[in-house]
């Protein structure tokens, strides 16, 4: 994945998981103190000594990305593919807690976005 070259990620494991809302909700409210569904959580263990070479983790709602699809008037997969690189980006240590930072993220996962489909993006 370009995004990884990009970022110069180290080698190791990153685990995508497509979740229901259910589970979706526990994780947000458990790990966020957030007691709803989110389209995408990640968990970096770059940082954890005990990880070995796993990076981490990204789970997606399924039907968050589909209603934000819709909403949005993109395709499904390529709401599915802007989440993923989110969530990545966030598993290297990318955060958006202000909003300049929200804007540096949001644009380079929207660069490795157009870099994936080719500058082809629909919304």
């Amino acid at each position: 994945m370009e995004a990884l070259r990009g970022e110069r990620a180290p080698d190791g494991e990153l685990s995508l998981a497509f979740v229901g809302d259910t589970a979706m909700r526990r994780l947000n409210r458990d790990y966020r103190g957030k007691d709803a569904t989110t389209d995408v959580l990640s968990f970096s263990y770059t940082d954890d000594p005990h990880s070995g070479d796993t990076l981490g983790d990204v789970f997606i709602s399924p039907a968050v990305a589909a209603a934000q699809a819709e909403e949005l008037a993109c395709p499904f997969d390529e709401e599915v593919v802007r989440l993923s690189l989110h969530g990545l980006l966030h598993v290297l240590g990318w955060t958006h807690d202000t909003p300049r930072d929200r804007r540096r993220m949001l644009d380079r996962q929207e660069k490795y976005l157009n870099d994936h489909w080719r500058g082809a993006v629909s919304c």
